[in-house]
């Protein structure tokens, strides 16, 4: 599990054109174990043969992530597609209010279950409900953003649900 989640953490920031060394990965996530594990934080030494076998093992989860991905890791947020909704419906006043619902879309399975054009029609939709804006019923303004009402409701079902949730809790996995 540690080897999959330093893995997926490096890759991301490649996926999101952040990205960051093999070493910077590796140093974070041996700091995070030695606090985890309530051992002294020791610096790890680049040169040493554990630093080496980390090294190695990082880039070939990394590659077994991949195959499992089949490659395909084009990533496109629902973001980029709220400012134009929005302004095209002359609705700026939800701005934030969508912005905030899509970054809290991304703790969900919304983004591997449905364009990220859904998502934002979704967030948009959720935001109008949350202040009682109107959006044009005639005709259905989700249709110009080629969306389906049921993708929106689901995607307002989906946020509701994480809302109704209780915070989350840190569990320890360790031994």
């Amino acid at each position: 599990v540690k080897k999959v989640a330093a893995s997926c953490v490096w890759l991301a920031s490649k996926l999101e054109e952040s990205p960051r060394k093999s070493r910077q990965v590796i140093i974070v996530f041996h700091r995070m174990e030695c606090r985890r594990e309530n051992l002294p934080l020791e610096f790890l030494d680049l040169n040493s043969k554990k630093f080496a076998e980390l090294k190695i093992e990082l880039s070939k989860t990394e590659r077994h992530i991949l195959k499992e991905m089949g490659f395909v890791c084009h990533v496109e947020h629902p973001h980029k597609f709220i400012s134009n909704y929005l302004m095209t419906l002359g609705t700026q006043e939800l701005r934030q209010e969508a912005w905030n619902l899509a970054n809290d879309s991304l703790r969900t399975t919304l983004c591997v279950r449905f364009k990220s054009a859904v998502v934002a029609c979704g967030v948009v939709y959720a935001a109008a409900r949350r202040f009682q804006v109107p959006l044009p019923e005639n005709p259905p303004w989700w249709k110009a953003f080629d969306a389906e009402k049921s993708g929106i409701d689901e995607v307002c079902r989906v946020l509701a649900h994480l809302y109704s949730l209780p915070k989350a809790q840190y569990v320890s996995v360790c031994k």
